[in-house]
């Protein structure tokens, strides 16, 4: 990634850092009508279509759409050595427009992530009238500055309130960890394994920490 776009990440990181003000602890949320559902349900399912407008094409270096739905049925190991020779500069796209589609994308995931922040902290944890694997979206694809240490204690006030699902509380808090280079706490997501082929879901660490972390939002602990 060039200089031009990581500085444009770092611009972008601190405006979405001033945008959306965290609320106090227990903050109340404003109630739903079922007329204000469907407004939230349409403004979310256009955040997820424009969360892929340019990503695939980044991905795998290839603008040409016809072209693009052929490399999607790649396997998950033809796909995953694409990628990595897109991410290398030794296919696909010129690094030039690459960097073009990465500036363009972020500002599509920086708005992205402060309307589903916004609408978190003014409604709650939208579970009534939308499906949370959609909502979980939006926050894999944020960056990992974006999702502070604040904006993780709300969403574990939603999971504790029974609003968010633990376990998209726990693959996007890992999702985080990882983007950061640290080690994985909750253990639910399976990643791709060049080597064997394969995709699983790692073993812990730190097995008494991750089965307490577990435990506290209320996911089963972890078996060998």
């Amino acid at each position: 990634m060039s200089r031009t776009v990581c500085l444009y990440l770092t611009i972008i990181s601190f405006l979405v850092a001033c945008w959306v003000k965290v609320p106090a602890k227990g903050t109340d949320h404003t109630p739903l009508t079922k007329a204000l559902k469907d407004s939230l349900r349409n403004e979310i399912e256009a955040m997820l279509k424009n969360d892929q407008k340019y990503r695939w094409m980044i991905q795998f270096g290839e603008t040409d759409e016809n072209k693009l739905a052929e490399l999607r049925k790649m396997s998950e190991a033809d796909q995953f050595q694409r990628m990595k020779a897109v991410q290398d500069d030794k296919v696909g796209i010129a690094k030039k427009a690459k960097d073009s589609l990465w500036q363009m994308q972020a500002a599509i995931d920086s708005s992205n992530f402060v309307k589903m922040k916004g609408i978190i902290y003014t409604y709650g944890y939208p579970k009534k009238y939308m499906e949370a694997y959609k909502v979980s979206v939006i926050f894999i694809h944020a960056r990992p500055q974006w999702m502070t240490a604040d904006f993780f204690r709300v969403l574990k006030e939603e999971v504790m309130n029974g609003n968010m699902p633990a376990f998209e509380y726990a693959a996007i808090y890992d999702r985080m960890q990882i983007e950061n280079k640290l080690p994985e706490l909750y253990y639910v997501s399976e990643h791709y394994d060049a080597k064997t082929g394969k995709s699983a879901i790692g073993k812990p660490l730190n097995m008494e920490a991750t089965n307490k972390a577990r435990e506290e939002i209320g996911l089963k602990k972890w078996k060998d």
